[in-house]
């Protein structure tokens, strides 16, 4: 069930498409390495709109594990934004990572080369997606300082230190990366750090601007609403009140009977939260959202002990009760 589960999200998160952009560039690269190099700089300096083109020239192997390792590190950040977010997010993050990486390329064409040869290769599409995974982290460390979901339970201050970390461990990285490992700043006019330059400024800048005009839907108003990550971070958090430790269900919202009521879904391994809970402040729905997700584990409980469930809709109680026998623990001898 965690797999049927794990691969529908990979989608609508977008980060299917963020890997699809991101080993394409790569099958490009392989591609004009295999064509030669030399041969297809010396095609594209003789036409204008080569420098266009030339960002996809393969020009090192740390550039290819660059471009592998930039979606590994904006999945961790994708997955730390609400859910309704992240897929807008994904494209954003394309977007600015390959059209800031061609315009840090053609500026510095038209302005900085001497040489009448276009340079070539991707690594600045990898600098600026490092640019934006460097913004992104610094407004993830600020939604934690606004949404301090701590105080839920021990499961979701878990997760509320383990992202703190993360973001951190980002942004001291990428300042690593661009100061000392492999420095940008440094005075010279030359291709890879000049574009590098571009590349990591204009893609934090862009960065900037997408977040503040987002600053309420990704959470940076410091509220705490109820979406798909909050509730299923407070399921675990919610299972300590059981004798028994529930089975990992994914809560998520549908449409169900009670407006303000939950449902559990023994035969898709899901909990349903009514949608008049989404988007709504924990501090004041907190409570009524609180019960009607006890609720539903209240019947998952019911379930695995193998007991009927006596209420609810009639299409929803029979198959319930028909196979909760089935699966319940066996009496005690």
């Amino acid at each position: 069930m965690g797999a049927k589960r794990r691969f529908p999200e990979l989608s609508e998160s977008g980060l299917i498409w963020v890997i699809v952009a991101f080993v394409s560039l790569i099958v490009l690269n392989l591609i004009t390495l295999a064509m030669g190099r030399s041969q297809v700089l010396a095609v594209l300096n003789a036409h204008p709109a080569g420098a266009l083109i030339s960002p996809f020239v393969f020009d090192s192997w740390g550039t290819i594990g660059g471009l592998g390792g930039i979606v590994l590190l904006f999945a961790p950040v994708l997955f730390g934004t609400p859910v309704s977010q992240r897929r807008a997010l994904s494209f954003f993050f394309i977007a600015a990572s390959i059209g800031i990486g061609e315009f840090a390329v053609v500026l510095w064409d038209a302005f900085y080369d001497t040489t009448g040869l276009f340079g070539s290769g991707s690594s600045a599409i990898a600098i600026t997606g490092q640019g934006v995974i460097f913004a992104l982290s610094i407004f993830g460390l600020l939604r934690l300082a606004g949404q301090d979901t701590r105080r839920l339970g021990p499961l979701s201050s878990h997760w509320w230190y383990s992202f703190a970390i993360i973001y951190s461990t980002l942004i001291l990285t990428s300042l690593w990366f661009v100061l000392s490992l492999e420095p940008i700043f440094i005075p010279t006019l030359l291709y890879n750090w000049r574009v590098h330059e571009f590349g990591f400024l204009f893609g934090a800048a862009a960065t900037v601007g997408y977040m503040c005009s987002r600053w309420r839907a990704l959470g940076l108003d410091g509220v705490i609403r109820i979406d798909e990550m909050l509730m299923n971070f407070h399921f675990d958090d919610l299972c300590v009140r059981f004798p028994r430790r529930l089975p990992k269900y994914h809560v998520l919202f549908r449409g169900v009977e009670d407006a303000r009521g939950a449902e559990f879904h023994p035969e898709r391994g899901e909990i349903w939260v009514s949608g008049e809970f989404k988007d709504r402040e924990y501090r004041i729905d907190g409570p009524e959202f609180e019960r009607a997700l006890l609720h539903a584990m209240v019947h998952a409980e019911l379930f695995l002990e193998g007991r009927p469930w006596e209420h609810g809709r009639p299409e929803s109680r029979q198959p319930f009760n028909e196979i909760a026998p089935k699966v319940g623990t066996p009496p005690e001898p």
